[in-house]
């Protein structure tokens, strides 16, 4: 590959890439890497949840049906196995209660290939917080899957962001997960290869004739593909039908036959031999020996432990003809699975064990699905790494929002838009400035940014004019007043508008409209049209964030509105919410605040839907 500006180029193959090393890195790479959770009690307050889990107590989360499971849990994240592997780490934590987890981390799982990049340090965006900034969870709410997070001095409920930063450096170096973490990185393209568009969006949307089969038999395939993404009541009973028609020369098809041909129909490829059967020639009937356990199967009655039988019995060798050598191993371990997970049940049904998908490097004759670009700011190099599952880990907050006079007119160098930003130009300001009288900061927002923002100016007693929509406008007020104290008393002088308190002035109703950037003056307008100019001394922009998403494909439109660009909150991921997987990609996944976990213990639980997607996928 030829050297970029800047720096050489290196090539690099991972199996999974994690963009983003903050918690939702962290977290997946401790899965990833070989640990995870096993079901150690069932003795949950919600009795139905109890229930679900009693029969899988001692065994390991990740093969179960998590969607079973998660089936009715409710709460502040709304992503099903969040939900569920938080009311297992923390049960009933919003009831105040503080009751021993039910799952426990051990070191039984298969190791996977990865590599987590980030912009710093292990810990991503908790390294360019105010250090003393509180945070809103509880601090044992803030720990990461195996190593509880443990306050400095005992006593504090809210961690310091400081001593939370610090944590998640640690946790990379404990875990021994340091060899996986690339830090001081940049994403600078991401680029789809073969494959990346999902085939089952492709067959779904196939028209019979799209195969172009060579025969009856062949059409009535492609179809029985079509009705079974159609038709989910009738999956299994479809799957396991023991006969197609006569005219598909009387062979009694199995699903495996059925799993082949639509694997090689959406791939468009021809199979070698016998289009209507196995090319190793199995045949799914009685008199030939590779169920043990076969039995014809009526339409009314559709036995899952026949189908368990037959995928336990099926060895690699009669699973698949050498032209799918290189790809059918895990898929021919999640189809079997597969099969037994319709109705709850217990979905681990493995193969044989001599199967190829048990091995640990299933990915080593897969062609690589995505390509990532990565400029190393230290080393002021490129590498370019291939993979074969990406998972996007970044968070929502890259990008502040800004004014639309932004777009009208430059930013001055007096416009901050963190809170860290604006306390580091209040310091280097008036630390040595002894002007008893200085203007006021500007803070334009209505959020827990901009409520913090005003606790950093009024402390260091510099006036703050609070900008913000409307009057009804205020900060959550779900916040428990004796946790968050701090927050409850700038909602109280929003709606006071500040005639009681020092330092603070509300203008609710108003928005900045314009500004001098060399008089440090600004104009805000009211909703009703009255206009008034300010100098400040500076002007907090707190109005939101978004995601940077700019390394991908300029066509990637991952919005559940196509046609919009990504929003958390109005326009999130289309994501399937039991997998993660993004909709219409192959090998593409989504986790943490990009998806709407935006707090730390809902985190581990998106690790775990992909790690259980990535299992299902491989075959472990």
């Amino acid at each position: 590959m030829k050297a970029k500006e800047g720096g050489h180029t290196e090539m690099a193959h991972k199996n999974v890439i994690v963009i983003g090393n903050g918690p939702s890195g962290l977290s997946l790479s401790y899965m990833l890497q070989g640990n995870i959770p096993y079901v150690v009690s069932a003795d949950h307050p919600d009795e139905l949840l109890a229930a679900r889990l009693k029969p899988f107590v001692g065994k390991s989360l990740v093969h179960q049906n998590l969607r079973f499971l998660a089936e009715g849990l409710e709460g502040r994240s709304t992503n099903m196995v969040s939900l569920l592997l938080d009311a297992l780490i923390h049960p009933y934590a919003d009831m105040g209660l503080e009751l021993q987890p039910l799952v426990e981390w051990r070191p039984d799982g298969n190791k996977m290939e990865h590599l987590v990049l980030g912009k710093g340090p292990p810990g991503g965006a908790w390294h360019t917080m105010d250090p003393q900034i509180l945070t809103l969870s509880l601090g044992s709410w803030m720990s990461l899957p195996g190593l509880p997070y443990n306050s400095r001095d005992g006593s504090e409920k809210r961690a310091f962001a400081g001593n939370i930063a610090k944590y998640y450096e640690d946790y990379a170096t404990k875990m021994g997960l340091q060899e996986n973490f690339v830090s001081n990185t940049i994403v600078t393209k991401v680029k789809p290869l073969r494959n990346a568009k999902s085939p089952e969006n492709q067959i779904s949307a196939m028209d019979v004739d799209d195969c172009a089969p060579e025969s009856k038999c062949d059409r009535q395939q492609c179809m029985w593909v079509k009705k079974v993404k159609e038709d989910t009541p009738e999956k299994r009973k479809l799957c396991l039908a023991p006969e197609l028609a006569e005219n598909c020369r009387k062979i009694e098809l199995c699903p495996l036959s059925n799993a082949l041909y639509l694997i090689g129909c959406g791939r468009k490829k021809k199979l070698k031999g016998d289009r209507c059967h196995l090319s190793c020639n199995i045949k799914c009937n009685p008199s030939y020996n590779i169920f043990d356990s076969y039995e014809k199967v009526s339409d009314n009655d559709v036995s899952s432990s026949s189908s368990n039988n037959r995928c336990r019995n099926l060895s690699y060798s009669e699973k698949s003809s050498s032209n799918f050598h290189d790809e059918l191993p895990g898929r021919f371990n999640y189809y079997c699975r597969s099969l037994s997970s319709y109705e709850g049940l217990n979905t681990d049904v493995p193969c044989s064990s001599n199967s190829v998908a048990n091995s640990s490097n299933k990915d080593a004759d897969v062609q690589p699905v995505w390509l990532v670009e990565v400029y190393d700011k230290v080393q002021q190099r490129y590498t370019t790494y291939t993979c074969n599952n990406l998972v996007l880990a970044n968070g929502a907050s890259d990008i502040p929002n800004k004014l639309n006079l932004s777009n009208q007119k430059p930013d001055p160098d007096w416009f901050a838009y963190t809170v860290r930003d604006l306390e580091i130009a209040l310091d280097n300001s008036f630390r040595n400035n002894s002007n008893l009288n200085p203007d006021p900061v500007l803070v334009v927002g209505a959020g827990l940014s901009a409520a913090d923002a005003i606790i950093a100016a009024r402390g260091r007693n510099i006036p703050v004019l609070h900008v913000f929509k409307s009057k009804s406008e205020g900060l959550n007020k779900q916040l428990p007043e004796n946790m968050y104290p701090e927050y409850h008393k700038v909602h109280q002088m929003m709606v006071d508008g500040g005639s009681s308190y020092p330092f603070y002035k509300a203008l609710p109703g108003y928005t900045l409209t314009d500004f001098n950037a060399s008089k440090k003056i600004v104009e805000l307008t009211s909703n009703t049209g009255k206009s008034e100019t300010v100098s400040v001394s500076f002007a907090a922009i707190l109005i939101g964030s978004r995601p940077d998403l700019s390394f991908l494909p300029e066509n990637f439109n991952l919005g559940v509105n196509r046609n919009l660009p990504v929003d958390c909150k109005t326009n999130p991921i289309d994501i399937d919410q039991l997998t993660h997987a993004v909709n219409g990609y192959n090998g593409l996944y989504v986790m943490g605040p990009l998806v709407g976990d935006n707090f730390v213990r809902f985190i581990p639980g998106g690790a775990l839907a992909i790690l259980s997607d990535l299992y299902r996928k491989y075959g472990y």
